[in-house]
């Protein structure tokens, strides 16, 4: 690595390192109130977390933090219609698993929802507010009404002023594209919404050079893609932050 390079590195490494927190209470005050607020819940599944050629315990450390600030919000007001879940749910055949290892079947244990979020979940609203994606990316995924994922967050966005708190795994790609995802149709449409990722709430897995080339796979460093992504989340607008102050 050049010394260019490695001052660049250790720049944004410093804005990781000092990502802002944010009050919990301000911010919906700032938003008008629960109803405009929605928390997106990025593939807290059991094939990430539990189970599965794909599971990590890193990632399972975000369900705890998950599970526990879904509960304080539920206190503060929020209620199931607050949440949506972008699910993978892969058939077989998927184009995906020439990239990946197969993982989260449909209709298997690993493309479940892990029980300590399950429990906020409103199974009278889940028709609508899970959607099941084919693909990193799950703007053009469906629920089970057939509704995209893309048009239902349009709608959402075209009434008014809305935000939008991504929240799972992986950090450096579904959170990335998604949060992304998210940022982009707002800007297409030009419509104020805010996409918030809290540092706290995320993760990523971590695989070292020497144990990926003896699986044969590729290596992936956890706190160096964390780094990388979260800069470039900010660089495009999206408001990465530390975590939540409570009151």
């Amino acid at each position: 690595m050049t010394a260019k390079h490695q001052a660049f590195y250790e720049y944004m490494e410093g804005i990781a390192n000092r990502l802002p927190e944010k009050s919990f209470d301000e911010f919906v005050e700032q938003m008008g109130g629960p109803g405009n607020i929605y928390v997106v819940y990025v593939d807290v599944l059991m094939g990430f977390c539990e189970c599965g050629p794909l599971s990590s315990s890193l990632v399972n450390e975000v369900v705890k933090p998950l599970s526990d600030w879904t509960e304080y919000i539920f206190k503060k007001g929020f209620s199931a219609r607050n949440l949506i879940f972008l699910n993978d749910c892969h058939p077989k055949d998927a184009v995906e698993f020439e990239a990946f290892a197969p993982h989260c079947l449909r209709d298997m244990e690993e493309s479940q929802i892990v029980p300590a979020l399950r429990q906020y979940l409103d199974l009278a609203e889940e028709q609508e507010q899970v959607f099941l994606k084919n693909a990193t990316n799950g703007l053009f995924g469906k629920n089970a009404v057939g509704i995209r994922f893309c048009d239902w967050l349009e709608e959402v966005m075209q009434k008014g002023k809305t935000a939008f708190i991504v929240v799972g795994d992986c950090t450096d790609l579904c959170i990335y594209q998604n949060a992304m995802a998210i940022r982009l149709l707002a800007n297409e449409l030009n419509v104020r919404t805010r996409v918030i990722v809290p540092q706290a709430h995320v993760r990523t897995y971590d695989l070292p050079v020497k144990n990926a080339e003896s699986l044969g796979v590729m290596a992936h460093d956890a706190k160096y893609l964390e780094t990388v992504f979260f800069y470039h989340m900010v660089l495009n607008g999206i408001e990465v932050i530390s975590g939540w102050q409570r009151a």
